[in-house]
């Protein structure tokens, strides 16, 4: 049986991986330590407030998804956990999709060291696909007036439920290797941090971007970041003004890529669990 100390260590990495994206400057049209992007209702303090609301529900997914607990119980908790965080931010929704995203890596993380895998972001994408794929898929209750409800049916987007579901496979074929590509080749995490969120807004179909503007904002969104990729990205010695004008391109459109602002974390999460515990990766 692990020791509390393993739960505790999940837990951490995880809201280091949440303080990690907040902390990433310039991103576009999203709230970082200088900018509240294209947000009006929600600024740097109030990501903090939500971050340090979740600690402790990762440690407990983790123990769950080893104990084998009931899917309801996964949910009932994520829901709970949404109640807390609401009650820290006065109603604003900060960080729903990294309770649920970040929740089930967890929960898989915890079926890895049942099971004695090694804990690589592939291994435990598998157990969540094995484990959870049929409840997630059939037992979650859509909402029909949620943004993500909507955007399905209005252009057929799905969202995060499908998203995790299918284990996570845009960051596992395309975002998690771009990640050590650059910090192996820049030995800079700002640097791997930016490419990867840039690889995700230029392929994801980001319901955040569609629901503030429009499936034209979203194709005009992906381009800019596929011209940035394409130009070389961050390995350009002129990146961070390129960045800039992107970004001031979003708050100009009020968009806002929340989408690919929580997939980046669940990057970053992977890269540090694939660090952190020592097991052949």
């Amino acid at each position: 049986m692990p020791t509390q100390a393993v739960w505790q260590q999940i837990d951490e990495l995880a809201c280091e991986a949440l303080y990690d994206e907040l902390s990433l400057e310039n991103k576009p049209g999203l709230v970082c330590p200088s900018s509240n992007g294209s947000h009006t209702d929600m600024n740097h303090l109030t990501f903090i407030n939500s971050i340090n609301s979740l600690k402790g529900y990762f440690s407990t997914l983790s123990q769950f998804g080893h104990d084998d607990r009931p899917f309801d119980d996964l949910k009932n908790m994520g829901i709970y956990q949404e109640a807390k965080m609401r009650e820290a931010t006065k109603n604003i929704n900060t960080h729903k999709g990294a309770i649920f995203n970040l929740g089930f890596v967890c929960a898989a993380i915890g079926r890895c060291i049942q099971a004695e895998i090694p804990l690589t972001a592939k291994n435990i994408c598998e157990q969540l696909v094995d484990r959870w794929q049929f409840d997630l898929t059939t037992r979650l209750q859509r909402e029909p007036d949620s943004h993500g409800q909507k955007m399905f049916k209005k252009y057929g987007i799905t969202g995060a439920i499908e998203m995790v579901s299918n284990g996570f496979e845009i960051i596992l074929t395309d975002v998690l290797p771009c990640f050590y590509d650059t910090i192996y080749s820049t030995r800079d995490f700002e640097k791997a941090s930016m490419q990867s969120l840039m690889t995700l807004i230029s392929v994801l179909s980001d319901t955040n971007i569609v629901w503030r503007g429009g499936i034209k904002d979203l194709e005009n969104a992906q381009v800019l970041a596929k011209q940035f990729l394409q130009a070389g990205g961050v390995h350009q010695s002129d990146w961070r003004q390129k960045v800039s004008n992107i970004n001031q391109y979003f708050i100009h459109n009020n968009l806002s890529p929340g989408g690919s602002a929580d997939l980046l974390a669940v990057t970053i999460f992977f890269y540090k669990v694939e660090n952190e515990f020592n097991y052949p990766i």
